[in-house]
């Protein structure tokens, strides 16, 4: 009888906390609790009459953002299959909300959920490290591409998800007080360190960049994290020099794919053939490399024909080889424009792309406000270290100036607005 009683708890509140790593098991099961978060939190707040977390300037901002998706969706629509993804929308930001009210219910930041997340990182450096020495992981997925993707197997996102799980375990290290200030567990920057690393050899130079500037973030706001952050730094660049000579092999070395691939794609080294068509910055570089600067080149002649309200979030892939927009050698044309404010701009128009615009310089306010907080305090505040844990998170997210994904799949909306619960409630509680 205790544990029907404790269900709720077990299921959402534990659930929230291991979200993340539900992904990996399938957008499905993500999604199935993502739904059963939010009715679970609803009826709960109805009953209770609890309606302080859909009672606040945050929740006006998203239905402003939805219905600026739904405007645009509804003017440029071509069938009700391509467009109910973003008519469904509203139930990402919802799960924000639903979220913050779980966390606040069931308040789980326990060392259970600890175990979980060293237990889990040990086993995919471990997984990481055993397919990069010898070319398949455990269960026999092998190198994709000259680069390490673990369990991911031939989908490329291992980088990624470590990007995005990484806040969450340094999160749960500190409320359980396991580092912060002077303390400094070295067997947790180890980990931490290695986590870092496999983003290194996983190849994927948007999470790695990403990475760089989530703990440089962290690092400017946090006085309390700065020891723990140089150490994990100066450990993970240790092992970025050792581990990769350790490989018998030499056609892989990450750091040919980090900075001279990076570098060549820029400057358009081997795509003379290009040169003609394309223009450059300058005449000399291209925004991250051809490829990305034409989804950008087709992203703003489209635009300028759907100032106000974009063209709906599938817009792009249907005009990008319309034949007034359309690039020479047809170039540039995706699925979307893999920038996140490009995405945006072209998809919502003007109306969307000033939300958005508005919710990064909140976020770089925050930033600004929160150091001054903690630079003024000389103890350390759990919640407020996790706070700005999470706000260093969102500030990645947000970060413009790097290809992205689809904004509008399902599995980066959901990691997208997974950390924003977070910081509602860490944010409230401080």
């Amino acid at each position: 009888m205790n544990f029907i009683n404790h269900t709720p708890k077990y299921f959402f509140g534990y659930g929230l906390a291991v979200f993340p790593i539900l992904l990996i098991i399938g957008p499905m099961i993500a999604e199935i609790f993502l739904l059963s978060c939010i009715i679970f939190a609803v009826i709960s707040m109805i009953k209770e009459k609890n309606y302080k977390y859909f009672n606040n300037k945050f929740l006006i901002f998203f239905i402003l953002f939805y219905l600026a998706i739904l405007l645009s969706t509804f003017v440029n629509f071509r069938d009700f299959d391509n467009s109910k993804s973003s008519i469904f929308y509203f139930r990402i930001p919802l799960f924000a909300f639903s979220a913050w009210y779980i966390l606040d219910r069931f308040k789980l930041f326990n060392n259970k959920i600890l175990i979980f997340y060293i237990t889990f990182f040990i086993l995919l450096i471990l997984d990481s490290l055993f397919q990069y020495y010898t070319g398949k992981n455990i269960f026999g997925n092998e190198v994709f591409r000259s680069r390490v993707s673990s369990f991911f197997g031939e989908e490329l996102i291992l980088g990624g998800f470590i990007l995005r799980i990484i806040p969450f375990f340094i999160l749960y290290l500190v409320l359980n007080n396991k580092i912060g200030g002077d303390k400094v567990n070295f067997k947790y920057v180890i980990l931490i360190s290695l986590s870092c690393l496999i983003v290194y050899l996983s190849g994927e130079r948007t999470a790695f960049f990403l990475l760089i500037l989530f703990f440089f973030t962290l690092y400017f706001i946090n006085k309390f994290l700065r020891k723990f952050i140089i150490y994990t730094i100066f450990s993970f660049v240790i092992f970025a020099l050792v581990i990769p000579h350790f490989r018998v092999s030499e056609d892989f070395n990450p750091a040919i794919r980090m900075f001279k691939k990076s570098y060549d794609q820029a400057i358009g080294k081997g795509e003379e053939q290009y040169e003609e068509n394309k223009k450059k910055i300058l005449n000399k570089v291209y925004i991250f490399s051809r490829e990305h600067h034409e989804h950008y080149l087709l992203s703003y002649k489209i635009f300028r024909d759907h100032l106000i309200i974009g063209t709906g979030v599938k817009g792009f892939r249907y005009l990008c080889r319309n034949k007034i927009y359309i690039l020479e050698k047809n170039g540039g044309c995706s699925t979307h424009p893999h920038n996140t404010y490009v995405q945006i701009l072209v998809s919502t128009g003007l109306i969307g792309f000033t939300l958005l615009i508005i919710a990064f310089v909140f976020v770089v306010r925050e930033i600004f406000k929160n150091r001054k907080k903690l630079l003024l305090t000389s103890h350390s505040d759990l919640d407020q270290v996790a706070a700005c844990i999470m706000l260093s998170t969102i500030f990645v997210n947000l970060w413009p100036l790097i290809p992205s994904g689809n904004f509008f799949n399902n599995w980066l909306s959901m990691i997208y607005f997974y950390p924003i619960a977070f910081y509602f409630y860490f944010k409230k509680k401080s």
